[in-house]
């Protein structure tokens, strides 16, 4: 199989600063953590007034494999395991976390939680997930 090297053109869908059409999210990075504070627009509904469950899972899964990039020199979302506890209303602010919980040389293994109102608010959703450590030019 050939090596993949991924290329940063600035139009990720999650952290993408030239995507009109993306999250525009601003992370704070800490040693091995995260956050971020997103506020949803109605082109992110699901149900009337709900966040889409696939944006709140986006938002996860930015959390731990944004910060892995960062932190570990690359790296690529390889699984990922979301557990929705509570809707998300539209125009809500939304917390989110991330965390790094170890690393090997190949596998990073993270964490994320979404919180409403607040970084110590009501649980929205909550992940866990493994990202494949990848070259980056």
């Amino acid at each position: 199989m050939a090596r993949f090297e991924p290329i940063d053109d600035h139009f990720c869908f999650a952290c993408g600063a030239d995507n009109p059409d993306g999250l525009d999210l601003a992370w704070t990075v800490e040693g091995r953590t995260c956050r971020a504070v997103f506020t949803p627009k109605r082109k992110f509904q699901g149900w009337k007034g709900i966040v889409h469950g696939g944006i709140l899972a986006t938002l996860l899964d930015e959390a731990m494999t944004r910060l892995a990039w960062i932190s570990c020199g690359g790296a690529m979302t390889a699984e990922m395991s979301v557990r929705f506890l509570r809707p998300a209303r539209l125009e809500d602010k939304i917390y989110i976390a991330g965390e790094i919980v170890s690393e090997n040389r190949k596998l990073v293994t993270m964490r994320a939680a979404l919180r409403k109102e607040s970084p110590q608010g009501p649980l929205i959703a909550r992940s866990t997930g493994k990202a494949v450590k990848v070259s980056r030019k």
